[in-house]
Parts: C-alpha cells; sequence; structure tokens
C-alpha cells in the first residue's frame, strides 16, 4: 500500500502483504522512522477507549441555560442554570461542569489522582472572538475510530468532497512541520500550500496551527493581517459504541455571526461526511486483523495512541511524558 494513500481505510484492518517489518505500538518509534506500525488486536487496555475522567464537552452553553438533557460515558446528565445563573448538574457531585468557549464541559472525578489534560486556554465565544457557526452530529461508531478522524491529515480527499473545502480533486504533496504541545502535537504549514478554498479568503499572509490535545480536541487556528478564527473540533463518548462529533467555529470578523444558521448547516454537512464513514467502518468490523500505520500519514495516528498510553502512565507522582518528537511529515492531498 503507498504511503500517500495511507488513511482511514488502512487502518480498518486490511491485511498488509508488504515485507516491511511489522512492530508493536511498544516497539514503534515516536518520530516516525519506521513505515510501518502494528497494533494489536484491541484489548482491554487504557490505550483503546475513552479516558474517563477526561473533560469533554456535553452541549452548548446556550441551550444549557434553558435546560437540556445530554449524556456522558453512558450517563444522562441534566444541566440546568442555578440561582446564581451558573450551570450545574444537580444530584451528579462526582461530575465536574464549567463553562468554555461557548461550551459547557464535564469530566467525571473519583479522587484517583489521575492526571487530567486542561481545557483549551483560547479566550473564544466572547466579544473579540464570538462562535460564528456550532454543529453536531451523533453517530454510533468506535470511540477512538472517531478520534483519528480529528488527526489524520490525508483522509481529507477520501472524506470531504465540499465545494467550499476541496475545490479540486488534484492531488500535491503537503509538508508540515510537527512538535510536541501540551497533551498532543501541533501541526504548523511547512510549505504555501493550502488545499481549502475558504482559505484563500485570508490572505497570502495567513498563518494555521493545528493543534491535538487528548483526549480528543483539535484546534485549528488561523491567523492573518486583522484577522483571527479559532475552529474547534471534539468528539464526546456519549454511551459504549456512541459518539458526538461537534465543530465550532469562532472569527474576529464579528458581523459573520448574521451567518450562524448558515454556517452551521454547512459545519453539519461537513460532520456528516466523517459520519458516513465511521459508520462504515463500524459496519464491516475486521476482528482478526491488526490496526496497521503506514508511512508518514498514519504518524499522527499512531502518536494517538501512543500519547493515551502515556496519560495512563501519568500521575500526581509521574507527570505526562509526551512520546512525541518534533519532525516534519509529508503526504499527498
Amino acid at each position: 500500500m503507498a504511503a500517500d494513500d495511507a488513511t482511514s481505510a488502512c487502518r480498518s484492518g486490511a491485511p498488509d502483504n508488504s515485507s516491511e517489518a511489522v512492530v508493536t505500538l511498544a516497539q514503534a518509534p515516536v518520530a516516525g522512522d519506521a513505515p510501518l506500525a502494528s497494533l494489536p488486536e484491541r484489548p482491554a487496555s487504557p490505550r483503546f477507549g475513552a479516558p474517563l475522567q477526561a473533560w469533554y464537552p456535553v452541549a452548548r452553553e446556550a441551550e444549557a441555560r434553558r435546560g437540556v438533557r445530554t449524556r456522558l460515558h453512558g450517563r444522562t446528565i441534566v444541566l440546568r442554570r442555578n440561582e446564581a445563573g451558573a450551570i450545574v448538574a444537580p444530584h451528579q457531585p462526582d461530575l465536574l461542569v464549567v463553562v468554555r468557549a461557548g461550551l459547557v464541559w464535564a469530566r467525571q472525578v473519583n479522587g484517583s489522582g489521575q492526571v487530567v489534560p486542561p481545557l483549551i486556554e483560547d479566550s473564544i465565544g466572547g466579544g473579540d472572538l464570538p462562535m460564528i457557526a456550532c454543529s453536531e452530529v451523533e453517530v454510533e461508531t468506535d470511540y477512538d475510530q472517531a478520534v483519528l478522524g480529528l488527526v489524520d491529515p490525508a483522509h481529507v480527499p477520501m472524506v470531504h468532497d465540499a465545494w467550499w473545502w476541496r475545490a479540486s480533486p488534484k492531488r500535491r504533496v503537503k509538508t508540515k512541520q510537527y512538535a510536541p504541545s501540551p497533551f498532543g502535537f501541533t501541526a504548523t504549514a511547512a510549505d504555501a500550500f493550502a488545499s481549502a478554498p475558504a482559505y484563500a479568503l485570508t490572505g497570502a499572509s495567513r498563518r494555521i496551527a493545528i493543534e491535538f490535545r487528548l483526549p480528543s480536541t483539535r484546534i485549528e487556528r488561523v491567523e492573518a493581517e486583522g484577522f483571527r478564527l479559532v475552529n474547534l473540533t471534539t468528539v464526546t463518548p456519549t454511551a459504549p459504541g456512541s459518539v458526538t462529533l461537534r465543530n465550532a467555529i469562532y472569527c474576529s470578523v464579528t458581523p459573520m455571526r448574521a451567518l450562524h444558521p448558515f454556517l452551521s448547516a454547512l459545519g453539519r454537512a461537513f460532520l456528516e461526511q466523517d459520519a458516513r464513514i465511521l459508520r462504515r467502518l463500524e459496519s464491516r468490523p475486521a476482528p482478526g486483523h491488526p490496526l496497521l500505520f503506514v508511512g508518514a500519514p498514519d504518524q499522527p495516528s499512531l502518536w494517538y495512541y501512543q500519547c493515551k498510553a502515556a496519560l495512563s502512565r501519568a500521575s500526581d507522582d509521574a507527570p505526562f511524558a509526551n512520546p512525541v518528537r518534533a519532525t516534519v511529515l509529508q503526504w499527498r492531498t
């Protein structure tokens, strides 16, 4: 299988007949110098599934203020505004709830001392960078497969065909610099090529950085002269075998708030393309096959599992040790 075609389909369990060595995740180098790595069939392991004590968005702030029922890890959560005006989850003392970026985030607590990745620090959702779109899609799928869609850099031409995102089917070589960042990694473009026509609106001086942070948060930051945009995408484990894909966009061009319904509809259509692929993957399980990661396009997916394993080992006495090392990756997209 060619490295430039290594996408989510490679990880669905198709057997590999190449002569290159297959190594387990524990043996895989962190910098991506081996072209092929393999994960064993999913055992009971901290590497698989959603971390229970991490922060996940569970609702929009506006709907929570009106009162809403939602789910996290299979439990039902009722959110409402108390007399002081704060959003709370009554009668659930083991659940922490905070509002950040116009979303309500929740996490379970049990006092185990496990390290918890922090929430997004960006000052977004307010007057300077208001939310201009928010979209959600429920999908029955494997949690890890959904999160891999956030880090897989080569899945765009395979999954997304929106006219405003993918103008031409022609593929080109793309180069990005990757570096470790808190509880994950960040990619920045090492060339001037941007595959999405929407980026052209920001001008040639744009700077784009895409951060992935455990457990399942993708933060894309776009900056240009007089312009800022943050594109936040998350995966929330609502129940075993079910997740919510959520996307929220924040922009310094405040008049764009008037386009919230239209932009949210576009975002939902975008998420539905991901959901369609996830449903297809879930409907064709290959339990006897290992998960394979091939070449540069799959290196971020391998990092994801390595970071999860490192998080499971971290505690108050042993800080998170990021396994990611700075490197440059290339693929066709």
